[in-house]
Formats: structure tokens, sequence, C-alpha cells
């Protein structure tokens, strides 16, 4: 397998080299060379799902062209896509020398050298392309963190002549103003844009960009395939998928609120036991690694409680998931969901799922709403549990009803992608 780190900053090109366009599937001419850009890697199923589905379509529409990605974890996305990989950031002088030197100068010469590395990597891609996720918003990062690595990286592919693509992205709220003066900065200087819901691209336009030309098309990860499908056990109770996360307020892990998520964990909980005492089988899951520890916390308390959790049958179900392919076959398993992780509210509704959105961001109810059911979301920080469990009972009562809406829709959202691929051919 290639291998494709950035170790130290190379030495500068002084020339490009252009790069001839290959043909693709179709017969147009493409890029050759091809570099995507994302929290890829760090254990969250829905970005890694985002980056699957945007390859799958690169794969088959220019087999031949050469691929690569900037990432969290290069090891594990080469292990698992077989494509060359590199880190968002540099990781710093080997020298000790050095090292001390970059100390004692604030860490700048190691920042200008990540500068470097971004501008070496680039030189001879033609396209950077950044795959769904909500690469244009502040959530759980500060300055220095993702906004300052969408910059950096978009300004280096400016520079070298490579073009920018943000597909069916993700953007705001964006709470701190260097952060927002960055990520509007990397937003304008995209080839092409476009948003996975209008709250994004409305929130982009209230930042002073110009979005009349860019489009919105549903989540990448709607284009991943579904499981195989399977007959439902006929013994098997009335099974209610509860989707659980690791929620600590906007700012999450760093600045994590232990008052939020404990309120939010007590009345998941609520849910959880009034769905049991009505005789109802629910199946834990969770969206990504981090998730688990929310999973194990509520089963610690329902045990304690006097019901105990089963790795397989019984009437409270959990099992590990490693990735949304692991999430939707899970779901398979259930009747109706109720979740609170984007990506699980997506993965439920790709397999036609009634859906319940704990949500807590503005996408979520978005999502909803083009589905038909905006009244079926609430905010995770103050949902109120006795609608909940009216809002279950009404899902539950007109099942057929609604699977047959979520099914129309997909349909739609198919064509929709289809759409958006077409246009991409002719303009990458």
């Amino acid at each position: 397998m290639q291998r494709h780190h950035v170790l130290e900053p190379a030495r500068w090109r002084a020339k490009r080299v252009p790069n001839a366009a290959i043909p693709s599937q179709h017969g147009q001419q493409g890029p050759r060379k091809i570099c995507l850009f994302g929290l890829f890697g760090m254990d969250n199923y829905g970005h890694d799902g985002s980056l699957e589905a945007m390859l799958i379509f690169l794969r088959q529409t220019w087999p031949d062209a050469n691929y690569a990605c900037i990432c969290v974890d290069p090891e594990k996305i080469q292990r698992r896509f077989a494509i060359a990989a590199a880190p968002i950031s540099w990781s710093g002088f080997t020298n000790r020398f050095l090292r001390l030197c970059d100390k004692a100068m604030g860490g700048v010469p190691r920042k200008l050298a990540n500068w470097v590395v971004a501008v070496n990597h680039l030189w001879n891609f033609d396209v950077l392309i950044v795959p769904g996720t909500f690469t244009l918003c502040d959530h759980r990062s500060d300055s220095l963190g993702v906004p300052y690595a969408v910059f950096r990286w978009a300004s280096a592919a400016k520079f070298c002549g490579t073009k920018v693509f943000f597909i069916n992205t993700g953007a705001g709220p964006i709470h701190r103003r260097l952060n927002r003066a960055m990520l509007t900065c990397a937003a304008r200087s995209a080839h092409y844009r476009s948003f996975r819901d209008f709250v994004s691209k409305n929130y982009l336009t209230g930042l002073g960009i110009d979005t009349r030309m860019d489009a919105v098309y549903p989540d990448l990860a709607f284009r991943l395939p579904t499981p195989p499908s399977r007959s439902a056990e006929r013994d098997r109770p009335t099974t209610i998928g509860i989707g659980l996360m690791d929620y600590n307020g906007w700012h999450g892990h760093a600045a994590p609120d232990a008052a939020i998520y404990g309120t939010y964990l007590m009345k998941m909980v609520e849910v959880s036991t009034a769905l049991i005492s009505q005789g109802y089988r629910i199946r834990l899951l969770a969206g990504e690694i981090a998730d688990q520890r929310t999973v194990a916390d509520l089963c610690a308390i329902l045990a304690k409680r006097g019901y105990p959790v089963s790795p397989g049958d019984g009437q409270i179900v959990t099992a590990p998931v490693y990735s949304l392919h692991d999430l939707m076959r899970q779901i398979q398993d259930t009747d109706i969901v109720v979740a609170s992780r984007f990506h699980s509210v997506i993965c439920a509704l790709k397999m036609a799922k009634p859906t319940l959105a704990i949500g807590y961001e503005a996408k979520h109810g978005a999502l909803m709403a083009d589905f038909g059911f905006a009244d079926l979301c609430q905010h995770i920080e103050k949902f109120d549990v006795g609608r909940l469990l009216e809002q279950i009972a009404l899902l539950l009562r007109n099942t057929a009803q609604y699977e047959g809406l979520i099914k129309q829709r997909l349909a739609d959202i198919d064509c929709l992608l289809a759409q958006q691929e077409r246009r991409l051919t002719e303009i990458m």
C-alpha cells in the first residue's frame, strides 16, 4: 500500500508540474490527482461515512485517478480505505535543539513549517475536496483547532492553484470572531460549494458570502450502501432504538458541562424505564466511540433499578458499533428510533425507520423538516420526556404510514445526489 506521510517540511518546489486530465467512466475529462480533507479517523462515524461515500463516487467515476487524504489519523484511514494519507498538522521537529528553539519562540517556527508542509503537499494536486461534515463551524473547537486547519489548507490550495470543493458541507454556528474570519475566508476560496441544508447555506449568506450559485443537496451519508434486508423475527417484541450521545454542551470536550450531560442522561433513563415498563424491547445505539460512555452509564443505572442489560436477546439490548454500517445493521432490529447524534438520525431514516430526533443543532430540525417531520424534533438540552413518550406512541400507532413517507423521500434523495454527481463530473 502506498504511504503518503508528511514528516518534515520538504523542499520548496519552484515549478508546478501540470497534470494531464484523464477521462471518467462516462468519457468526460477529469482530475488526475485528488486530495480529500476532513476530521477523518477520529472515531466519528459520520465523518468517516462522508469520506467513504465520496470515495465511492470518485473511484467509480475516475478509477485511474490518484487519491490522497489529509486527516486526523492517517494510519487508520490508510488501513480502512486503502488511500494514501497524511496528518492535518505536522507533528513537529525531531531534532532536540530545533524543538527547544521552537518552544522558546512560542511555537512560531512549527506553525510556519505547517504552512510549508501544506503547500508542498498540495502543489501537484488538481482538487482539494472537503466532503460533508460540519467543517464550517467551531463546534468543540478553539481558534487554533479545526477553523485554523481549514483556513490553512484552503489557503495553501489557493496558493498552489488547486481547486477547492466544499461538497454537502454543514455551516454554522461560528461563535468566535477569529473563527468566523478564517472560515469565511476558506469558504470564499472555494471553486464549488454545496450544502446539506438551507440552514447552512443561509448562515454563510449572512456572513456576506455570495451563495446564489450554491446548491443544497442531502447529506452524503445517504449515498452509503445499506445492509442487506433481512426478515424480522416473528417472536420479537416491538423494539425501540434509543440512540444515545456523549453530549456535554455545545463546546463538548473542550469545555464539558457535567450538569448538561447529567440532565440529558437522566431524561433518557426516564424514557427507557417508561418504555420497558410498557413491555417494549429497547436497543441502545451508539453513534460513535465516545457514545459508549453514555450507553454504559445508562446501563448501569437501569441495572440498579432492576432492569438487566443483555448483549444479545433480552428486553434491553446493546452491542458495540464501529461504523455507520454497524449502526444501520443494528437499526434493522428496531421498529422505530429515537436518536440524538446527527448521523444516527440519518442512518435511522436511511433504513426507513420512523424516527424522532433529540438534536443539539439546527441541522437536526432541517433534516427532519426535509422529511416532513419538523414536529418530531426536540432540542437535547430542553426536551420534554412526556412529550417524547407521546411522540413515540404516535409513531408506533402509525408505523406503516411513516415508513411509506420516508421511502418516498429517500427516492427523491437518491435522485438529488445523483444530480450533484453529474454536475461534479462536468466541472471537476
